[in-house]
């Protein structure tokens, strides 16, 4: 019997805690797709003896035995990078082999001129706040149909043509995890496996509904996903969209509902080198933080097709104060308006309307359930998965 697939993607800028979602939804999966992105994304898992893990390219599923993970056709994949990041893994206790994890032939590699390139933008003039991964030119070549596919490992000599020494032979010890993902993955649904995929990044940094330029060089909407999968819009089930109460975001580009206010910022922020902290997971990089903005949130909603939040970070909203903020609209040229300026020039102009709520100490008050209650009812959609810490059992189901 065809099963449908669920698709979990990032609702803001990226570092919502998408990871503590999958991995949860990943203990009843038979296959973890990643569906986008590459190197330059980070998803930071806590494994059962506390110890974090920080998955970059590979699937959240990985942690899990007997899930079959696949890096889709729709990812960026740097094979230096994916070597140390599986060696990462199993000084940890995860198992990876083959059997496990699958690269699709059809993913573009990340050749080290692309990183070259990257490293150069981003000391010039021209920066735009890259992780210098190398996606955008390997992006770039893809669009110019000059790019590199992984179905090039399989044939030796030409791959020593396009990198050096050690890009050679990283690349050589992913042969066997090469596939056909398609097919693998349509006939995983077509066997009635639980299929589960996940998106890097988040629509506020999608390529086309992002606040160009300041976005990453992929699709990261539920569209992008299928597409970067090769499931079809009948195969698709539960779309599960994830949003921090507590946003924050890197790299440049608007911020409307910025905590402009240090000390509160600093608060959001919490302590460098903790799990929680809001420093990024692949730079180490010091992230803005914001209250909840609604007014992107509805947009991400509406184009996306959620079904359904998962909301993090919900304990962490007393370290604004006494009272926290949302966005319900944005005030541009004197004019209140309810829907985001698709133009980035525009939007650096808008100013927050806020919604001002009390705060809380327990999560299970009448100030929080209050708190749930009107972004539900602001977004017409349920709130069914909370957020409260780090570790896995730190989330509460409604």
């Amino acid at each position: 019997m065809q099963t449908k697939a669920t698709f979990v993607v990032g609702l803001q800028y990226g570092d919502e805690g998408k990871g503590k979602i999958v991995d949860y939804l990943a203990e009843k999966s038979d296959v973890v797709i990643r569906g986008n992105g590459g190197a330059n994304a980070g998803h930071t898992i806590v494994l059962q003896n506390g110890e974090t893990l920080a998955l970059h390219q590979i699937p959240s599923g990985i942690t899990y035995k007997n899930i079959v993970n696949i890096i889709g056709n729709g990812c960026f994949l740097d094979p230096v990078k994916l070597v140390e990041e599986i060696e990462n893994a199993k000084s940890k206790g995860v198992e990876i082999s083959p059997k496990n994890l699958f690269i699709s032939k059809t993913v573009h590699l990340v050749l080290p001129i692309h990183k070259q390139k990257d490293e150069q933008r981003e000391s010039g003039n021209k920066g735009q706040g890259s992780t210098k991964a190398g996606i955008a030119f390997t992006a770039a070549d893809k669009a110019l149909r000059e790019g590199v596919r992984a179905e090039i490992i399989e044939n030796q000599d030409e791959l020593a043509k396009i990198g050096d020494k050690q890009f050679t032979e990283a690349s050589a010890q992913l042969k066997d995890y090469l596939c056909d993902s398609v097919a693998l993955i349509q006939e995983s649904i077509s066997s009635g496996k639980n299929v589960l995929v996940e998106g890097a990044q988040a629509f506020g940094l999608d390529i086309n509904h992002g606040k160009y330029p300041f976005v990453t060089s992929s699709d990261t909407t539920v569209a992008g996903l299928m597409s970067g999968s090769g499931i079809n819009y009948k195969q698709v089930g539960r779309v599960i969209g994830v949003a921090k109460a507590t946003p924050s975001k890197v790299g440049g580009g608007p911020f409307v509902s910025k905590i402009t206010d240090e000390q509160i910022a600093a608060q959001t922020r919490g302590e460098k080198g903790k799990v929680d902290s809001e420093f990024g997971a692949t730079t180490g990089r010091e992230r803005e933080v914001g209250y909840l903005d609604l007014v992107a949130l509805k947009r991400a909603v509406e184009v996306n097709g959620i079904d359904e939040i998962a909301l993090t970070k919900f304990d962490c909203i007393n370290r604004h104060g006494e009272t926290t903020k949302l966005a319900v609209a944005y005030k541009l040229s004197g004019q209140e308006i309810s829907s985001p300026p698709s133009s980035a020039e525009e939007l650096v102009q808008c100013e927050p309307v806020y919604k001002e709520l009390p705060t809380w100490q327990d999560d299970s008050s009448a100030e929080a359930e209050n708190y749930l209650k009107f972004i539900e009812n602001y977004l017409n959609i349920p709130v069914t998965m909370i957020g409260i810490g780090p570790n896995r059992e730190d989330l509460i189901i409604k």
